[in-house]
């Protein structure tokens, strides 16, 4: 092999030198038992590192680590043989191997790569021969390129003297991301994708499946602690939160896996965990998961070592059912697995057989295996379908990986020496320039069409495979598929099986730090842990920078409902037609408005009658309007808030109140000053007259007027739009009545009404031709009791929707009180004096209630009265009557009231009768 320069020769020698001074222990024993390794020979020669035999303490041990280790041995024996028999790749020269066994020790597996030192084996033809077969000296291989080795970790041991020695190296199933630095493993190739690949798909599955909340379990070394710090991240970019991570390391007890599983279930939500672990410690956590009877409580998403574990040990799949792995996508290869048919027939292997199979040797005990013609011989083809057998995975990529070898010596040797034959093709071949046809190459291989990246990578697909049990049966079924040249993850959800969990559970689980956020709910990270808890916003307040904010709207703004994402601004709430309440307000407004109209028409058509003209007419009407305008005034607090309805809604509603009680005051005050004086004289008291009746009341309102004026003028009535709690989705609209000016106007009614008790108290005994007082006194009795409900209710209620109806009820309630007590009454008596014969009538006038005897005198209807001592009383009382109705003369009968004992009285109990002619 022309490495051939003075240089590599001269570093080979100085590295023999070494390894001769430091003595017998320079390399392991069982670097000198030939039963370790095996030779095919040919021109030109491949080397190969396989993991065949199992280790135990240190040393290669006699047992082979499963079936998978003679596939392996027998997948490079097959593509030899293929490729020698074919006239279309490397004619007339033949390739050989030397198979090394590195009994899955990294001190083996380096030993194993020293072995293929160039120019080394010449040291065997000048050395002492007993210095040889002391074993201080093991055989040295002249190889063009290496196989293997079969972990990432033994393959970065061998991949460091291969860059040293500078010969191009292809491992079958080596996936760590270190060797895709070409700045230190410039001559690393291989059949499978990265793990960095592998991280992705395990990615694309969580979120496939919308898992959100995982463990993640990994082996110490480069192939896990790799990984793991490139999955991290990648979950995090996809909101992915990882529970915990806890690393597998060498030399851990059973104990010690058992607390992994108790560890793993302390994070009762995270139903997933992510392995990604070498095939020995995904082993021991796979024994751990049953013996913890720890089954179909996690989904496990693997790498490819938890698919070779399930690939050799199926039943485990009974224990993970669900359970999904990632590994490198391989086709098996249908001539190999005849070859391999083949010599199981032969040997009639059977599938429990091949699983008891411990020894190298029981496989080479056939006699004339080495050159397979004698089995070919004795092959049954009747026979051969009914061998149980499916080749491992990687087995096609050993096929491949050779034939990538040959393919690019194919082309090498073309180019540099197309006439060389035998061992002369060793000579022409360089390394280095191999190396760079080997990255060329493009060939259709198990899984298509087969090239490499820039970083020696294989350009390929990944399987996601899944544990499932059928009628029984464990299967390792394939559900899905991740090709790397589009970065897609496409899942064929039919074949999917998910199992019944312990927790009852079944279908696909949850594997969620915790539920979604609901609308209006924002996530919050406790403990600087990126798993969240949802806490509640404010009704006001809407979800911002990815739902991990509560925000405030604006005033007058709400969140939307549906997405709580954005503000929206409010209908104000004011009173409407529409609404119930003002329905009813409505209803009893028109009531009292008809009600009021036809007692206004009902006194206008008997204005000449002397019930109506003993009634102060002019105050009776002035009071008659304002209860009509109060009337009226619902219907403004009633209508849509405006800036001329606030203003006559504040002016009306102190008006209207004084236009009523102003009048039944004066009222009040004349009737209390007539008979009060009439104790002591026959002379009217002053300013009892309509006219002068009119001016008071006159002053009394102009002094309200100008008391409303002043304070609207200071503090005028506005619409006002407010929000009176800002967590609450109300925005009034309603006219601001300021408190100066509503508590002046108030006060100022307030005074009057009080007033009107007084004088209503102090005439509650008059006659009942005259005591208009006891209605009096039930009005304002009833306003000043609503008024004292009204006043405090108003102010306290913050609402200005209600202030609004209590406002409404209180002119309904008060001008309904003044109608009903001041004027049904008189209504009535008339329509009474009506019904009553008019002869009757025109003797005696007896409106109230009064009994007449035959004798032709009325009763006396004073007798329980003691206000009165005098006849000059009654004969003011009719002057004033006679006076205000403007008919002093004649409109009225003269009435003489005569105080007569009767028979048999007692004193003081006499009869006051009234004369009528």
């Amino acid at each position: 092999m022309a490495t051939g320069t003075p240089l590599g020769v001269c570093i080979s020698v100085l590295l023999i030198s070494a390894l001769l001074l430091l003595g017998i222990h320079s390399f392991p024993d069982d670097v000198y038992d030939s039963k370790y390794s095996t030779r095919i020979d040919g021109d030109i020669n491949l080397g190969a590192v396989f993991s065949i035999h199992a280790s135990k303490d240190g040393r290669c041990s006699d047992s082979i680590f499963g079936f998978r280790a003679i596939e392996y041995f027998e997948a490079v024996r097959f593509a030899i043989s293929e490729i020698n028999n074919s006239s279309d790749i490397l004619s007339n020269i033949t390739l050989g191997a030397t198979i090394l066994d590195d009994c899955f020790l990294a001190s083996m597996a380096l030993a194993r790569a020293m072995q293929f030192m160039p120019e080394a084996n010449r040291l065997h033809v000048t050395c002492n021969d007993s210095l040889c077969e002391d074993r201080k000296l093991p055989k040295f291989y002249d190889v063009v390129g290496v196989l293997g080795a079969y972990t990432s970790s033994l393959s970065i041991v061998v991949a460091n003297v291969m860059t040293l020695f500078k010969i191009p190296q292809i491992s079958h199933t080596a996936t760590s991301d270190l060797l895709s630095d070409k700045k230190k493993f410039p001559y690393f190739l291989r059949m499978v994708p990265a793990d960095q690949n592998q991280v992705k798909v395990i990615a694309d599955v969580l979120q496939y499946f919308n898992w959100s909340y995982v463990s993640v379990v990994f082996s110490e070394g480069s192939y896990g602690q790799e990984s793991e710090k490139k999955l991290k991240p990648l979950l995090r970019q996809i909101d992915i939160c990882v529970a915990q991570s806890i690393e597998l390391r060498d030399g851990m007890s059973e104990d010690d896996y058992d607390d992994v599983i108790t560890s793993l279930r302390r994070f009762t939500t995270a139903k997933v965990v992510v392995l990604y672990a070498d095939i020995r410690h995904t082993t021991f956590i796979m024994k751990a998961v049953k013996r913890t009877s720890a089954s179909r409580e996690f989904i496990w998403i693997g790498s490819d070592g938890l698919s070779v574990v399930l690939n050799d040990h199926l039943d485990m799949c009974k224990d993970i059912v669900g359970s999904l792995a990632v590994r490198p996508y391989s086709s098996t290869l249908p001539r190999f697995m005849t070859y391999m048919k083949t010599h199981l027939q032969a040997r009639k292997f059977t599938k429990e057989e091949r699983k008891k199979l411990k020894s190298f040797d029981q496989w080479f005990c056939f006699e004339g295996d080495e050159s397979g013609t004698e089995v070919d011989e004795i092959l049954d083809n009747s026979t051969m379908d009914r061998v149980d057998y499916i080749p491992k995975f990687a087995a096609s990529y050993v096929v491949d990986a050779v034939y990538a070898f040959a393919t690019a010596l194919d082309a090498y040797i073309k180019d540099a020496c197309p006439t060389a034959r035998g061992k002369d093709v060793q000579k022409c071949i360089n390394t280095e320039t191999l190396l760079q046809y080997v990255k060329k190459v493009e060939y259709e291989g198990s899984i298509g069409k087969i090239s490499f990246d820039q970083n020696g990578d294989v350009v390929g697909k990944l399987d996601v495979r899944q544990c499932q049990v059928v009628d029984g049966v464990p299967l390792h079924q394939n559900v899905g598929m991740w090709d790397m040249r589009t970065a897609m993850l496409n899942i064929n959800e039919t074949f999917l099986q998910w199992p019944r969990f312990t927790n009852g559970s079944e279908g696909l689980p949850h594997s969620v730090c915790a539920e979604p956020c609901s609308v209006g709910e924002i996530a919050t990270f406790p403990r600087e842990n990126c798993c969240w808890t949802c806490v509640i916003c404010k009704d006001n307040e809407v979800t911002s920078s990815n739902s991990t904010q509560c925000q405030a709207c604006d005033e007058f703004f709400w969140p939307d409902n549906q997405t709580r994402k954005s503000c929206l601004p409010l209908d104000p709430t004011y009173v409407r037609m529409s609404d119930p309440i003002a329905i009813v307000l409505f209803f009893f407004t028109l009531v009292g408005l008809s009600i009021t109209t036809f007692v206004i028409l009902f006194f206008h058509n008997f204005r000449k009658e002397r019930i109506i003209r003993s009634s102060s007419r002019e105050l009776s009407q002035m009071m008659l309007v304002g209860i009509c305008a109060a009337y009226l005034l619902v219907f403004g607090f009633l209508t849509f808030p405006n800036n001329f309805s606030c203003y006559v809604n504040n002016v009306g509603f102190s008006l209207t109140f004084t236009l009523v009680y102003v009048p039944l005051l004066v009222k009040t005050n004349r009737i209390y000053r007539i008979f009060r004086a009439g104790k002591k004289t026959t002379v009217l008291p002053r300013c009892t007259s309509s006219s002068s009746q009119v001016v008071i009341v006159t002053g009394l309102l102009t002094f309200q007027v100008i008391l409303v004026t002043v304070s609207t003028s200071f503090a005028p009535p506005r619409v006002t739009k407010s929000m009176p709690v800002r967590t609450e989705k109300l925005v009034e609209l309603y006219c601001d009545m300021p408190l100066v000016g509503l508590l002046s106007s108030l006060s100022f009614n307030l005074v009057l009404v009080i007033i009107c008790v007084f004088y209503a108290f102090k005439t509650r005994r008059l006659p009942d031709n005259y005591n208009e007082s006891r209605y009096i006194a039930f009005c304002v009795d009833t306003t000043l009791l609503v008024w004292i409900s009204f006043v405090p209710t108003y102010f306290t209620t913050s609402l200005a929707y209600y202030k609004v109806i209590i406002l409404s009820i209180a002119l309904i309630v008060n001008s309904s009180v003044c109608l009903l007590c001041l004027f049904i009454p008189k209504v009535y008596a008339l329509y009474q004096q009506k019904q009553t014969s008019s002869g009757t009538q025109d003797r005696c006038y007896n409106p109230l209630n009064t009994t007449r005897k035959d004798t032709g005198i009325c009763p006396n209807r004073f007798s329980n009265s003691d206000f009165f001592t005098s006849k000059s009383s009654f004969n003011m009382a009719e002057q004033t009557e006679n006076h205000q109705t403007g008919n002093g003369t004649g409109l009225s009968k003269h009435v003489e009231i005569v105080l007569k004992p009767e028979p048999d009285s007692s004193p003081g109990n006499s009869e006051l009768s009234v004369n009528c002619q």
